[in-house]
């Protein structure tokens, strides 16, 4: 009787006990579990999930919740990589330099333009410091303030001779503190652009007024001066005739100048309503020949054209007119008496070259690359003496270059110039249509 009474009370005191480690057992696997899980998931395993397995322990509320949290964490940090993605492609892509330096003066993120500006690869910039980089006294010390005091700064930087960068300095509040005082650190963000071709188009402007108000200037005290000294002497009828005559050739001198500066600025206005047509290129060349053959003659000077096929071209007539008048008469002004203006046209596949080929006295390597440059003149008394207004060749050149074509000069001081231009050679087109730039 006592033995079964004692296997009784043993079975009763053991079986929770048993239980109790058998759920123990069951909880430890599904720890294990969500420890693994976790672990992943730190990792940047955000895709983890957790599944019910067939053994006994598995807590589902908990399992559902870390679910839920993975789920939304990896939303998140999908639209932060999107994110993140489009700024890097923007940053990348775009003109203006970029560099951002850490509230400890290095450089933490360059972009390809700044690379670009400062000629150094990516590899040279990150985690440099900042004066290892910028080899400019002040825009270092400028850096440091706007590290330490939150300071901006603007100024501009010649990299090298060929380019000027407007640098600006933008202090961004740092979410560290300094230990010692609690204040703000800041970090820089340094924009950088290129002011090069601003600059330049500042001086042409600038160059541009002054050399109207020189060439405006002279006739205009030449004929001021000769008309008081009409008005004050009683000068002979021969010197008040050549005193008269000097006043009329002035003003006819700036009444060019004036209607050159016109032409140029309806040219600038009105490039984009040209209206571009298939143009006989012949028919053009003999108009021009038929205007000048007379001032050829009047200075002993031959004018010949070179046979060539009947080609049209993508023009506008009365523009490739005065493109040819100008360059002729540029010709037979600085060929001596007993010289030859030549006019040659080589047809190609897809354009036509023309050239207008002078004996004349040449002109030097060195003004070569600016004859096309407003007021430009290579012997300025002379030109002004042939009546040149020194725009001839920059209105020639806006006329191709608006015509889609291109224009050069080779020449030899002492054997003469060939001022060339080309324009798009075109197949026959239906009379009633045109081409329009920009069109209506």
């Amino acid at each position: 009787m006592i033995v079964p009474v004692m296997l009784a009370f043993f079975a009763g005191m053991v079986t929770p006990l048993i239980v109790f480690g058998i759920r123990r057992r069951w909880g430890k696997y599904f720890m294990e579990y969500l420890q693994d899980s976790l672990d992943a998931f730190g990792n940047g395993d955000y895709s983890l999930r957790m599944y019910e397995y067939l053994r006994r322990g598995f807590n589902r509320e908990i399992a559902n919740s870390f679910n839920q949290m993975t789920s939304r964490i990896e939303t998140v940090v999908d639209e932060l990589s999107a994110e993140r993605d489009v700024l890097e492609h923007i940053l990348h892509n775009m003109t203006t330099g970029i560099i951002y330096i850490t509230r400890g003066g290095t450089i933490e993120m360059v972009n390809e333009a700044a690379q670009l500006m400062f000629r150094k690869p990516f590899e040279h910039w990150t985690k440099q410091d900042h004066w290892s980089l910028f080899r400019n006294y002040h825009l270092g010390a400028a850096i440091d303030n706007a590290l330490l005091f939150g300071t901006p700064w603007q100024s501009e930087l010649n990299l090298r001779d060929t380019q000027t960068v407007l640098i600006r300095l933008v202090p961004v509040p740092s979410k560290s503190k300094t230990a010692m005082h609690g204040e703000v650190a800041f970090d820089v963000l340094m924009l950088c652009n290129d002011v090069t071709e601003f600059r330049r188009l500042e001086r042409m402007r600038s160059e541009f007024v002054a050399n109207v108000s020189h060439e405006l200037k002279t006739p205009i005290a030449a004929i001021r001066g000769f008309a008081e000294t009409l008005l004050d002497d009683e000068a002979p009828a021969e010197v008040q005739k050549q005193f008269l005559q000097t006043i009329y050739d002035e003003s006819n001198r700036m009444n060019a100048l004036v209607s050159d500066l016109l032409e140029l600025s309806r040219l600038e206005a009105e490039e984009h309503r040209i209206q571009l047509l298939a143009v006989p290129l012949m028919d053009v060349v003999e108009r021009a020949l038929d205007r000048l053959t007379q001032v050829a003659l009047a200075r002993q000077i031959q004018l010949e054209l070179e046979p060539f096929e009947q080609v049209n071209v993508w023009a506008e007539d009365d523009l490739l007119l005065q493109v040819f008048l100008n360059l002729m008469s540029n010709a037979i002004h600085y060929t001596p008496s007993g010289g030859k203006v030549t006019i040659r046209c080589e047809i190609l596949v897809d354009r036509v070259k023309v050239h207008v080929i002078d004996t004349g006295i040449g002109i030097a390597p060195e003004h070569l690359d600016r004859l096309f440059e407003r007021f430009y003149r290579v012997n300025r008394d002379r030109s002004r003496a042939s009546g040149g207004t020194g725009l001839g060749l920059s209105i020639v050149k806006h006329i191709v270059t608006a015509l889609g074509g291109e224009v050069g000069v080779e020449s030899e001081v002492g054997k003469g110039s060939d001022f060339w231009f080309t324009l798009s050679r075109m197949s026959r087109l239906p009379e009633d249509k045109s081409l329009s730039m920009g069109g209506e």
